[in-house]
């Protein structure tokens, strides 16, 4: 089993590979990797190579001359030599184990079952719905939302730019709903201050003006979130929602979350 200077081999690795780890197992330089060494130690899995260098830790703190009492597994190998057992455990291998971690999508469930929105409350992103921006605006999918983790924000970063009036910042999805039907589009808003400067989020519904909310339609109450809520029929099963952020305020911040379209 064990080879003089002038014929030592090179170290053998196995690779042991099991669910979440994986462990690589090294022989020590002046050991051949026989029949023997490999029915004791074999690569199939960690408990495997546990196991035998259990018996090893025993089997070589005596000398051993019974031929009986060996790993079953390891028999086909090595036989009944107390030697070649004895040379096996003088080369066993090392293992050393690499943990690994797996990442899940979230699956985003709508809110309430019958939404026919997706994502409403932002909970995976901002998919499916699309945002645009326009000069000294950004927006952002981050906490904190309407009680949840997250919310639609939509900032304004700079002086506003004059033609922002008429092609605002946004944010849009289409889905499909059944004509002839009534809905009720619901949504939260926030703003973080009134003022006459504040502005406004304006909603449209198959490109159809549907309503507008004013940073002050709640009694001069910002700085928490608030309940919307319009009726809305469509000629076809094709829908666009779209909203719109419109403010004077050079650093003003909307927030939308909790968005739903269901049967009236």
């Amino acid at each position: 089993m064990k080879l003089s200077v002038s014929t030592l081999q090179s170290v053998l690795g196995a690779c042991i590979l099991f669910h979440g780890s994986i462990a690589k197992a090294a022989y020590p330089p002046g050991c051949n990797a026989d029949n023997c060494l490999r029915a004791l130690f074999p690569s199939a899995s960690p408990s495997a190579l546990s196991a035998a260098s259990a018996f090893c830790a025993t089997y070589t703190t005596t000398i051993n001359t019974a031929t009986t009492g060996f790993p079953a597994r390891a028999t086909g190998g090595c036989g009944s030599s107390p030697s070649r057992y004895s040379s096996a455990c003088s080369c066993k291998p090392t293992a050393t184990t690499t943990l690994t971690t797996t990442t899940t999508t979230p699956t985003c469930t709508p809110t309430p079952a019958n939404n026919l929105i997706k994502n409403g409350g932002f909970e995976c992103g901002l998919a499916p719905w699309v945002a645009g921006d326009v000069t000294n605006t950004k927006h952002y999918v981050r906490g904190p939302g309407d009680a949840s983790p997250n919310a639609f924000e939509f900032n304004q970063v700079g002086p506003v730019d004059p033609a922002s009036n008429m092609n605002p910042a946004f944010l849009t999805q289409d889905f499909t709903a059944t004509a002839g039907t009534t809905y009720r589009l619901n949504f939260r808003t926030y703003f973080d201050k009134c003022t006459t400067r504040e502005g406004f989020i304006g909603v449209r519904l198959n490109q159809n003006s549907g309503t507008t909310v004013d940073a002050c339609d709640f009694g001069g109450s910002a700085g928490s979130f608030k309940s919307n809520s319009i009726t809305f029929t469509p000629a076809t099963n094709a829908i666009n929602v779209r909203f719109e952020f419109l403010t004077n305020e050079p650093d003003a911040v909307f927030k939308l979350d909790n968005i739903a379209f269901v049967p009236a």
